[in-house]
């Protein structure tokens, strides 16, 4: 397949799937097209190193809000039915069908919405854990710092340095493993959330 025919390919599916900022996509293809004839391939050896476009299709159509992909895949099911005589028929059964799939369809967005809250609650919750060590070394620190106003005895002050060093190693030692995990916790989010927008997409 040669370049020009690849990209409007891919160009008409991207269109017929509604994908925004298709001229983006098709210039970083060809700017990719064009680095593998740079580098000495042919251009139809270049163009069959490429993904194919029904998987780039599928990946930008993953990228789309689930509330899109269920509106496209309602658009779809109507033309699938308008073109074999049984238009009318869809909006009839989706209007008697309202009190049934309406509540459904608020309880699915209800749940995704506490799946996503839950996660991202998690992440948030190990970053409060982390600042806590912190505030509570400074609030040692501090604590330590009355003995030389003689407001607390010396084993006291030694006990509140004690605890300051402690909690700041512990959010020294913690930063890095946390930091670690909030990078997995995004990619799961974005895992999970990509397996339920596939239920979706072809």
């Amino acid at each position: 397949m040669r370049r020009e025919e690849y990209l409007s390919e891919l160009r008409d599916k991207l269109s017929k799937n509604n994908i925004q900022g298709i001229d983006a996509m098709i210039e970083f293809y060809d700017e990719a097209i064009e680095d593998r004839i740079e580098d000495g391939m042919s251009e139809e050896d270049a163009v069959a190193a490429m993904e194919d476009t029904d998987s780039i299709v599928k990946a930008a159509k993953l990228d789309k809000p689930i509330a899109s992909l269920m509106a496209d895949k309602v658009k779809e099911k109507h033309k699938e039915a308008s073109s074999s005589g049984r238009g009318t028929l869809f909006w009839v059964l989706a209007i008697a069908g309202f009190p049934i799939w309406f509540p459904l369809l608020i309880a699915f967005f209800a749940i995704i919405f506490s799946l996503y809250i839950s996660m991202w609650s998690v992440v948030i919750s190990i970053y409060a854990v982390e600042l806590s060590f912190g505030v509570a070394s400074i609030a040692s620190l501090f604590g330590c710092a009355t003995f030389f106003m003689g407001q607390i005895p010396f084993a006291t002050a030694l006990a509140f340095l004690g605890s300051a060093c402690f909690f700041a190693g512990l959010t020294i030692i913690l930063w890095k493993p946390i930091v670690a995990l909030t990078k997995w916790m995004i990619k799961l989010i974005k895992a999970v959330f990509r397996a339920i927008k596939s239920m979706f997409v072809k």
